[in-house]
């Protein structure tokens, strides 16, 4: 397909919550908006998990980082039909920029819409869906670096320096592993923790058996 400019992204510091996509398909790339497909659950989970209090379609979805602290970028810029497009080296490669945008913004959870994302970026084989054990320890990055990990959620130290890791379900609707429901948990998981982080800095104060109520388990059952 033809190349597309990449769709802007709009970071500033000490967001709430940062989502990464994995790159944009077709639709959006085209209409320039960030889970732009009217098939894609992304903004509908939003909302129907209260993360934002009135639901937007694609084209008001500046209004995530003008009116809710929260924002969206991608991991590789480039636009695609399918993100089976993508090679992993091309995928790998954008990690370091990825990095540099992260550290620039210093959100309170990083919220990665899709589990080959985090995959990728974390160099895992595996990965369940919630609240990931490591968080993601703020150094600056000159594209050279790969992410810096703390590995224990449980760590009393501030996470005035490090933010919280959040995977969720691809919200296209060409993932079949999990339907709507399942994905509408995982933002419901999430609007707990994003209430979590905004009362105080002590990663403590998350409940997690609140949390594993939310929602499918998730890797919480660590830190029971």
């Amino acid at each position: 397909m033809a190349e597309l400019p990449p769709i802007p992204e709009s970071i500033r510091p000490d967001l709430d919550i940062l989502f990464v996509g994995i790159n944009p398909g077709a639709i959006s790339g085209q209409k320039q908006l960030h889970f732009g497909n009217p098939h894609n659950y992304f903004w509908k989970g939003l909302y129907e998990s209260r993360l934002i209090p009135e639901p937007i379609p694609p084209e008001q979805g500046n209004r995530l980082f003008s009116e809710w602290n929260m924002s969206i970028v991608n991991l590789v810029q480039r636009t695609t039909r399918s993100a089976n497009d993508l090679s992993l080296r091309e995928m790998r490669e954008s990690v370091p920029e990825l990095c540099r945008k992260i550290s620039a913004c210093v959100p309170r959870i990083i919220c990665f819409v899709g589990l080959g994302i985090y995959k990728v970026f974390a160099g895992l084989s595996k990965v369940e869906p919630g609240l990931q054990h490591e968080t993601y320890e703020y150094k600056d990055h000159d594209g050279l670096s790969d992410p810096e990990f703390k590995s224990n959620l449980k760590d009393e130290s501030s996470l005035a320096k490090r933010g919280l890791i959040f995977v969720m379900p691809s919200t296209s609707g060409r993932t079949s592993a999990y339907q709507n429901p399942e994905k509408l948990a995982c933002f419901k998981q999430l609007k707990y923790l994003r209430d979590c982080v905004a009362a105080g800095p002590d990663p403590l104060n998350i409940d997690h058996a609140v949390l594993a109520s939310l929602g499918p388990q998730t890797r919480s059952k660590y830190f029971s």
